[in-house]
């Protein structure tokens, strides 16, 4: 979503801009958390962010994360830079990858290992901007809008073609995360895996921070490297979001309809026949749900295989009604009804992966403070529920 700027027109402020937003959060692994995240758009250039959050729950976790996206290349013009890290701590760590019966789609809801643990990672993506179609050239797109809506500046022109609407992109993502448990066992030993994640995207929205119309489509290839503590493996992902505008009513100022199709496959992954397995990606990467963005309703990693599908659908309905109007920089809220179906499987197959499929549903607000979307869902599944708070639409 990156590369683009928001005038609005409703706020006068120019130049640097900070934002302190205080969270909350619970989530069946980690518990009842508070927190607190930051960003200063506009700096060190016009379009680019620096930002970061730390939290801490009652149930003894630590974290901190930190970033900086959006920076361009003097030297490189079509070239963007993103960097990123997260440290934890947790006293009561979930890995369900390390339970006696695995993270498969049949796995129990209690077969996992707790324990105190660490997780580490840090990411770096550098994306190009190609040179396709009627934005190819607008490095740094503008949208202009009135109190967080659209008024100018939509990169959908109503077809699904790269070379007449929307904007295109290639990435390279470099990658390294650790994850580790105090007392180290066969099963829950420490995982570490390194690599680098390519992608095409292709963003035809009207508004990437909040779509009313239009698509968006990602094709990813992973390659992870032999770190000795993780296999080399390969995976390969394709992302499809399609977002339907139903108008306005006497209550709403904006309804949208979004949908979200997603899967993941690890050619590499090889079962022999005495039961181990080679070439199989890190529990929390490749074909894994559970978490902030595919089925909500369970736990981070509750899933993990060779193969994975996840449909998700959400109905965005902005009211009319605005309890904190008086304040330019709160620009709307939105409620959210959200459900999804999906499963892991230990081959891609589609007859496999649309049986037994679990369900998450739940209900989100969104809001947009200044020019950031916060989210915070609420999910449910056959498992518990948890509430999350991030930055962003899910899709």
């Amino acid at each position: 979503m990156a590369f683009k700027m928001v005038q609005d027109t409703s706020d006068p402020h120019e130049g640097p801009r900070l934002l302190v937003v205080p969270f909350g959060f619970k989530t069946e692994a980690s518990g009842a958390g508070l927190g607190i995240g930051a960003t200063y758009s506009g700096w060190p250039q016009k379009q680019a962010i620096v930002g970061g959050a730390a939290w801490k729950t009652f149930d003894k976790t630590d974290a901190i994360y930190l970033n900086l996206t959006d920076f361009q290349l003097p030297f490189a013009k079509r070239f963007f830079v993103m960097v990123h890290g997260f440290d934890s701590s947790y006293d009561n760590m979930v890995s369900y990858a390390s339970g006696s019966g695995g993270s498969g789609n049949s796995s129990g809801e209690k077969d996992f290992y707790k324990g105190h643990g660490w997780d580490q990672w840090v990411e770096g993506e550098l994306t190009y901007v190609l040179p396709w179609g009627p934005f190819g050239d607008d490095l740094i797109h503008t949208y202009t809008t009135n109190r967080g809506l659209l008024t100018e500046g939509s990169v959908y022109k109503g077809t699904y073609d790269p070379s007449e609407s929307g904007r295109s992109y290639f990435k390279i993502k470099p990658y390294y995360r650790h994850r580790w448990y105090r007392e180290s066992t066969p099963s829950n030993g420490s995982v570490e895996t390194g690599g680098v994640r390519f992608t095409l995207e292709y963003d035809n929205t009207d508004f990437t921070y909040d779509p009313s119309e239009g698509s968006k489509t990602m094709l990813r290839l992973y390659q992870g490297v032999d770190t000795g503590k993780s296999d080399a493996w390969t995976g390969v992902e394709f992302d499809f979001s399609k977002y339907w505008e139903l108008g306005e009513s006497s209550w709403f100022s904006k309804q949208v309809l979004a949908f979200n199709f997603w899967t993941v496959d690890t050619p590499s992954w090889n079962e022999r026949d005495n039961g181990s397995v080679t070439g199989a990606s890190p529990y929390f990467m490749g074909a894994a749900l559970g978490g902030y963005t595919r089925q909500r309703g369970y736990p981070f990693y509750r899933f993990h295989d060779k193969a994975a599908i996840n449909y998700a659908v959400e109905y965005r309905v902005m009211p009319k009604w605005n309890p904190l109007g008086t304040f330019n920089w709160f620009k709307w809220w939105e409620v959210v009804p959200f459900a999804e179906v999906g499963r892991v499987a230990p081959y891609w197959s589609p007859l496999e992966l649309h049986g037994d499929m679990k369900v998450s549903a739940g209900v989100g607000l969104r809001v947009m403070i200044l020019n950031s979307v916060l989210r915070l869902d609420m999910a449910g599944s056959s498992e518990g529920a948890n509430v999350w708070a991030m930055i962003n639409q899910t899709f």
